[in-house]
């Protein structure tokens, strides 16, 4: 994955639509397929439990589906970004003490995730509009970049790809 420039208003204007319009999709085939369910092979009132919860969950696969296969939209362009670095920044995180270990003793696939980690959190961060701890990632980021610049190690976030970081 490559980190790339987003703009943060379409952003943000298309992720409310497509939260509103699934939350709205969802909740009308809950109840679509429930009371189908129940007006078909219900029993008496206060015992088709196993039927709501059969027309939910029904409501929740196409509702999923129907997310997966739009992801791929030009309309869904930036979400479905955000949504696969949230997804590349938590497999680096479940690796991270890892990960810190490698990259203190200069090695060069732990350093460029690192990179990535940290630029990819800052734009995540200033996408979601999540600025309490961005102070802290800079400070951190700006240690570690001159760590690396005295070692003399070039590298780049840009470099980063997800076999790097199968190696820890």
């Amino acid at each position: 994955m490559q980190l790339r420039h987003i703009d943060k208003l379409r952003y943000r204007s298309h992720l409310n639509v497509i939260i509103v319009c699934s939350i709205a999709a969802f909740c009308a085939l809950g109840v679509s397929f429930s009371a189908l369910l129940i007006e078909v092979i219900g029993n008496p009132p206060g015992e088709n439990f196993l039927l709501n919860l059969v027309g939910v969950g029904t409501a929740g696969v196409i509702a999923f589906w129907v997310l997966k296969s739009l992801k791929h939209t030009d309309y869904f362009r930036e979400v479905a970004y955000v949504w696969d670095l949230k997804y590349e920044l938590n497999l680096i995180h479940r690796k991270f003490a890892k990960i810190q270990k490698a990259a203190a003793s200069l090695d060069r696939s732990a350093i460029i995730c690192l990179l990535f980690h940290y630029e990819g959190s800052r734009q995540l961060w200033l996408l979601d509009d999540n600025v309490l701890n961005l102070q802290e990632l800079e400070v951190e980021q700006l240690q570690f970049d001159s760590k690396i610049r005295h070692a003399g190690i070039d590298a780049s976030a840009q470099q980063y790809s997800r076999e790097l970081l199968e190696q820890f």
